[in-house]
Formats: structure tokens, C-alpha cells, sequence
């Protein structure tokens, strides 16, 4: 997280094992700069003629441009066919499969923690037909925007910018191509935001203010280009049976994509059916495609932006106060971590985990009583290290959903920290020498919230004396952060549970 309490990284979860599948237009994540998507499109010899006959008289009039068409309205309807169908379906996901391709994801396009000062709060904006602006401002900031997969601000929020190349030709009557005419090119900018209350994504698409160009020669490029239309449509690219996504096309010639401030929009709805354990989880990708089809365009190579994943979820255990968050989707191909900051109104617990992770052996409870050598080191999990999803981190537990698991966490916890309760003789020698004082609480790390707490059956963990205001403040931030980045409790029924299970990460900065 790029907050102490909810941003992922602000530069920022089978049957049976099988290969995970890959994007068909991007099998790998992207590292170069601005990744050019291309389309091709073919012009009717009888729209170029009338386009070049309308210029002609434009300029006899003396006319130095045309006017800019007025916006149109985006189709509130699905087509049942032709642009819909043109869509290819894409493998199904498994949780595994699902998880593979995130964690690739994350590990090709490490997010490094935001520079302290720089964290902005989360904020669970709401869903409009327009992006939320402060998220919108904040996420087209980072410098990863128009690299790899693009930016994972937080997991609910997601943007991205391509450069998009559209070669026309001319074609004939039945559609074959002639001869080249031009290439207009754009930035395409796509801003994505995950519902903490149904499984869904509404997913946003314009073409960036002033970035059009044409090249098609001088007087076409004055008064023919700019007319050519340009359709977005948002897709989700698994079968109906596991997503679909609303709303039909968003048609307008180039001049008007070029100064339109308003953005396209389509909601991906995720469903519960396909979906595995406790808490219904499934994944499923979606692009946004651009293509030119009717009477007189036909859309040679269709341009797509790169599949990006989404995990959706119905866990019924999310709540912050009275309100509640019982289903969500969020974006996935990021390390999900928390930011503890030293220095700040949580200082001893961060300085408590910056020493469980980079000096374990220096802390309670020993491995063994003093003046015994020890069996081995100290290795505690949970440390953020950017561009390794696969680190040992953190899994989330509940006392409702892990009775026995937390009744561990705690029995270890008392009996390393007070020489109390059932743990109190295995920590006689080795627990904290003397109990926290009055105005201090025992801090433990790992978490008793987590399953790798100080019950797991390999004990590697860390207690500490700290002042209780420092201890109450963070286990706030905990308990919102895990609202804020939809970690999910462990569910031991999953298929290869530690790969398909939400892992999270701490950074201490």
C-alpha cells in the first residue's frame, strides 16, 4: 500500500493444474514505453470520394477547416450481433490460472512504495458515468501509466494510456484492400474502477485531448481524416457464462474524439455462478476495442487494448462500522501491501516490524533460553520486496472463520508476552524478560489476525512492548486496510490453497 491504510503502490487473488492462459494480442507483459496498438481499416472508393468531393467545395468557399462535429450519444444497448459477435472468447480462468497470471503480472511490472509524503489517502469514491476526478488526477500521475500492464493505483482503481495507430485503405466492392490512404494516430487513455458492493468493473475509455494526428497528406489531412469515424467498445473476453459486459459502442468522427471531454463507459459484471469456494471467487479479463464498421468502413485488423484481470468475489465478512461490502471486484495483477511509516503516530509498531523482518534474531521470543545455542535463525514472513509477488507473506484469518487458528494466535501471543495461559511454560525462558509496564500493550507480528500469527506451527514471530496509543492507532489501519484492499481469510478448500489465497505484504518506510 501506497497509505498507511489503503493504497496498493501510489508511484499501487483448480480442479486440475494446467497452463495458465495468455492474452492472444500480448503474451507477455509489456515493458516498453507507450505500446502502439494497430488497426486497419478499409474506406469504401465511394465514402472517399464523396469526403474528397465535400473538400473540394470547402475549399472554393475558402474554408480553412470543417466544423467539428457535436458529440453523440453512446449506446445505452448491447448489440446482439455484428460488433459483439466480432469479439474472440478467451480461455476460462481457474483461481490457479487466475492467480499465475497476476502474480506474472505483478512480478514483470514492479510497483516500488511511493516516497514517504507523496501517499494519498484512499477514498471508496463511487461509481458515476464519469471517472472520479481526484482518483482520475492521482493515477494518470504515475510514471507507469503508459508502461506494461499500466498503473494498479489501488485495487479498486486502475488507468492506462496507448498509443493507437490506424492505417486506412481504400477498398473495393467486395472488400478488398487497394490501395494505402493514410494513418491517423492517437493516445487512448482507459481508467478502470472496481464496485465494493457488486461484482462488477465500470471501465472508462477516451481518446486524450489534442493528441490526433493524421497523416494522409495535406489537404486530407485538413478536411477528409478528421470526418473518418472511430467506435470504443468495452469487452469482457470470457465466455457469457462467467462475465459479460453493458452498454453498446461509442461512435464520433476523430475531430470530435479529439475535443470531446466526456468519457465512453461499460460496466463487466463478473458471475457468482462460475465461481470457487467459501467466498465465490472467480477472474475474468477485459479490453477495450476500437474498430470503424458500416456500409462504407470495414474493419481489416480490429485494435485491442491488452486482456487486464479482474477477481471478483462475494465474501460476506467485509464491513467498516455499519456499512457493509458484500461483494466487489478488484484488479489483480498487483502485491497487495500495507505501509506502516516510522516517525509518525504508529512509530513503535513499524519500528517493532522493521526489525521482526531485517533483524529477527534480535528479537522476543528466542529460539532458545539464553546462553543455549541456538537450532537455526529466526525467518519472519511478510516483508514487501517490489517485483516479488512470491515472497512469503501474509495470510488473513478471522475468529469466526478460524476459531482455532486465532485461539492459537492468542494462547502463543500470552504466553510469550505475560507468561500466560496454556503457551505459559513454552515461553518461560524465551518470552519477553519482563511484561509490558502500565501504558504499554504487547505488540505481536505476525499479526493474530493472520495464519502465519504466533500459534503457526513453525514459530516464527515477534512480540514487543509498545505504548498502547501507537499499538490501537495501527491495528486500525489494519482492520481498514483490509476493506480497502479486498483481502480475502483464508479458505483451506482451495485448490493449492498458499498459491490461490490472497497473500499480503507490509513496508515499513
Amino acid at each position: 500500500m501506497a497509505t498507511a491504510a489503503a493504497l496498493l503502490a501510489s508511484p499501487v487473488h483448480l480442479a486440475t493444474a494446467q497452463p495458465a492462459p495468455t492474452d492472444p494480442q500480448s503474451a507477455k507483459p509489456s515493458t516498453a514505453r507507450t505500446a502502439t496498438i494497430t488497426m486497419k481499416v478499409g474506406i469504401s472508393q465511394k465514402e472517399l470520394s464523396g469526403l474528397r468531393a465535400q473538400a473540394r467545395q470547402a475549399r472554393a468557399r475558402g474554408a480553412t477547416s470543417l466544423p467539428v462535429p457535436a458529440p453523440t450519444v453512446q449506446s445505452s444497448k448491447r448489440p446482439a450481433s455484428g460488433e459483439a459477435s466480432a469479439r474472440s472468447v478467451w480461455p476460462a480462468l481457474t483461481l490457479l490460472s487466475g492467480q499465475q497470471m497476476s502474480d506474472a503480472a505483478a512480478a514483470a511490472n514492479p510497483q516500488p512504495p511511493a516516497p514517504a509524503g507523496d501517499a494519498v489517502p484512499f477514498v471508496a469514491a463511487p461509481i458515476t458515468e464519469r471517472p472520479d476526478a481526484a482518483l482520475n488526477e492521482a493515477c494518470f500521475k504515475g510514471d507507469n501509466v503508459e508502461t506494461g500492464i499500466g498503473r494498479v493505483y489501488n485495487r479498486f482503481t486502475y488507468c492506462t494510456r496507448y498509443n493507437i495507430k490506424v492505417v486506412y485503405w481504400s477498398i473495393d466492392n467486395k472488400g478488398i484492400p487497394i490501395e494505402e490512404e493514410g494513418t491517423t494516430s492517437a493516445k487512448l487513455e482507459v481508467f478502470a474502477q472496481g464496485d465494493d458492493h457488486e461484482r462488477r468493473a465500470r471501465v472508462f475509455a477516451q481518446i486524450q485531448k489534442d493528441s490526433v494526428d493524421y497523416d494522409w497528406g495535406p489537404i486530407d489531412n485538413i478536411f477528409v481524416a478528421p470526418n473518418v469515424p472511430l467506435s470504443l467498445l468495452g469487452q469482457c473476453v470470457q465466455d457469457s457464462d462467467v462475465c459479460h459486459a453493458t452498454r453498446g459502442s461509442y461512435t464520433m468522427p476523430w475531430a470530435t474524439w479529439d475535443n470531446n471531454p466526456d468519457w465512453a463507459w461499460w460496466d463487466t459484471y463478473n458471475h457468482e455462478q462460475v465461481s470457487e469456494g467459501r467466498d465465490k471467487i472467480s477472474y475474468n479479463q477485459w479490453t477495450v476495442e476500437f474498430f470503424t464498421d458500416n456500409q462504407e468502413y470495414k474493419t481489416l485488423t480490429r485494435g485491442r487494448t491488452p486482456g487486464r484481470m479482474l477477481r471478483c468475489d462475494s465474501a460476506a465478512y467485509f464491513n467498516l462500522g455499519k456499512a457493509k461490502y458484500p461483494k466487489a471486484c478488484v484488479f489483480s495483477e498487483v502485491t497487495p501491501y500495507l505501509t506502516y511509516t516510522l516517525g509518525s503516530t504508529h512509530h513503535a509498531v513499524a519500528e517493532h516490524i522493521d526489525a521482526a523482518h531485517n533483524r529477527p534474531n534480535t528479537t522476543y521470543p528466542l529460539l532458545a533460553a539464553p546462553g543455549v545455542p541456538w537450532p537455526r535463525n529466526k525467518y519472519i514472513p511478510g516483508k514487501y520486496i517490489a517485483g516479488n509477488p512470491d515472497a512469503p507473506g501474509l495470510h488473513r484469518i478471522t475468529k469466526k472463520l478460524h476459531p482455532v487458528e486465532s485461539k492459537a494466535n492468542k494462547d502463543h501471543k500470552d504466553g510469550a508476552c505475560f507468561k500466560t495461559g496454556p503457551q505459559r511454560l513454552t515461553y518461560l525462558d524465551t518470552g519477553l524478560p519482563t511484561r509490558p509496564p502500565s501504558g504499554e500493550q504487547c505488540d505481536e507480528y505476525p499479526f493474530a489476525s493472520t495464519l502465519e500469527g504466533a500459534g503457526h506451527p513453525k514459530p516464527d514471530f515477534s512480540v514487543k512492548s509498545i505504548p498502547a496509543t501507537d499499538n490501537r492507532v495501527a491495528g486500525g489501519m489494519l482492520r481498514k486496510y483490509y476493506v480497502d484492499d479486498r483481502i480475502l481469510a483464508w479458505d483451506a478448500s482451495l485448490p493449492r490453497p498458499y498459491q490461490t489465497n490472497d497473500r499480503f505484504y507490509i513496508h515499513i518506510q
